[in-house]
């Protein structure tokens, strides 16, 4: 009998797991035990070999399409557009609600303060200010002192105002602005649950860590000055902490760390980290002399409002030599051939002379503006860099009849309030904002006091 009948006659009649045939074991699928499944049978093929070799493939049942493949399938692409799309809009909102932690937000406003590569202190830069915040302790005599933000470039610094009781300093950045900075917070960093930050100096930026404050306590400043209700930092701070600011919840400020001593009954008194009050910091700034601002941006023009042009603009009428707006190629009349008009800067029409001078006092030093110019019937592009104005007075190029115009015209006076430093937005009082207009108005730079404002427009 051949083979492979043998062979299936003894799968039908037997349930046997194994079946020996020509020396080969063979185990049909349909000896398997248990409950027959609702799952579709496997297929057996059979295929017999020279030799009378007998291989038996068992392959696996049809697998039923998923529901929702069959779904995609039948639906129209335009459909499947719609319903993709709505997915996508679902998505949005939870990537949304992801925010960045206050606390390394607050840290790009935290720069160190060095001196000679070195760090010796930490500052806070006052938001829509550019002033630093600091302790004076560390600061020495003053003296070359530059500041790293917090994407490690560094510039010069200088001192402008200064609490030798309550261990305070305001650094003037001496090149730009830093677009990021903190503000003060009235919240009680006393009450039980706060959860307060200070920043301590870092590979090349400033790290944050946790700090806790005990309660108010009285510390002994310079000149043997009591200072009350000053806060008592409990967690140990390193002596290169000084001058951090100390943040709450929402990454604003609630204290500043300075350096003053416990008092004790016998024996010096031993140096100890302390918290300056948002009150004190607040009273500090507000007394800061007009003298305490950045460098004015310097362009180095004259200009003249130019009624006759067709194109509207501020005429210039003299350029001072190795300014800004020499070395860019801007030029005066010379002999018979006409200046050029300043129509633009950085894209915003200037028409008049305080227009001008109200666009370039937004800037600050080391900037680089792109001036759009019309001169011999025809538009061309240029970019300064402002400078601070220079130390001695200079004469500006003469204009056509061969006079220097009038001083009010020249766009780089620096004996102004720099409208991009008026205002400490948040750091100081209502009161002193409007005893000091240049320190800004009520509301910060926009609303700074009028008599300020119109000083301002003639640079």
């Amino acid at each position: 009998m051949p083979a492979v009948s043998r062979y299936t006659r003894l799968v039908r009649r037997t349930s046997f797991l194994s079946v020996t045939l020509l020396g080969l074991s063979l185990v049909p699928a349909v000896a398997l035990a248990g409950p027959p499944s609702k799952q579709a049978p496997s297929r057996q093929v059979v295929n017999v070999q020279r030799g009378g070799q007998v291989t038996i493939v068992v392959a696996p049942p049809p697998q039923a399409a998923p529901a929702k493949a069959l779904a995609d399938k039948d639906e129209k692409p335009d459909e499947k557009a719609d319903k993709d799309e709505k997915a996508d809009k679902a998505d949005k909102p939870a990537k949304a609600e992801k925010k960045e932690d206050p606390s390394e937000k607050a840290r790009r406003g935290v720069v160190m303060i060095e001196r000679a590569g070195e760090v010796v202190g930490l500052g806070t830069v006052l938001q829509n200010d550019g002033r630093i915040l600091t302790a004076l302790s560390p600061l020495g005599d003053g003296n070359n002192l530059a500041i790293r933000y917090a994407d490690g470039s560094t510039v010069k610094t200088k001192v402008g105002h200064s609490d030798r009781l309550w261990d305070m300093a305001m650094l003037v950045p001496q090149v730009g602005k830093w677009p990021e900075g903190l503000i003060p917070s009235d919240a009680d960093p006393t009450k039980q649950g706060a959860q307060l930050h200070s920043f301590s100096p870092g590979r090349g930026k400033a790290q944050v860590g946790p700090v806790a404050i005990k309660g108010r306590k009285s510390f002994l400043g310079a000149d043997e000055t009591m200072l009350n209700n000053a806060f008592d930092i409990g967690t140990k701070l390193g002596a290169r902490d000084v001058g951090s600011p100390i943040i709450d919840e929402q990454g604003n400020v609630v204290a500043m760390v300075g350096r003053a001593c416990v008092p004790v009954e016998k024996g010096p008194c031993a140096p100890s980290a302390f918290g300056v009050p948002v009150r004190s910091v607040r009273r500090f700034l507000s007394s800061a002399p007009p003298s305490a601002l950045r460098p004015a941006p310097f362009l180095g023009i004259q200009g003249a409002l130019d009624k006759a042009s067709a194109v509207p603009g501020v005429k210039v009428a003299g350029v001072f030599p190795e300014s800004p707006a020499d070395e860019a190629g801007v030029k005066a009349p010379h002999d018979k051939t006409p200046g050029d008009t300043i129509v633009a800067v950085d894209d915003h029409p200037v028409t008049t002379p305080s227009a001008l001078s109200e666009a370039i006092t937004q800037k600050s030093v080391g900037d680089r503006v792109k001036l759009l110019l019309f001169g011999n019937g025809k538009f061309r592009e240029t970019t300064v860099v402002l400078q601070a104005p220079p130390a001695k007075k200079l004469s500006p190029s003469a204009g056509a009849n061969g006079d220097t115009l009038p001083s009010h015209d020249v766009l780089h006076r620096s004996d102004r309030p720099h409208s991009s430093a008026r205002g400490t937005c948040g750091w100081v009082s209502q009161m002193a904002h409007a005893a000091l207009p240049a320190l800004g108005g009520a509301g910060c730079l926009d609303r700074a006091a009028p008599a300020a404002r119109a000083h301002a427009r003639h640079l």
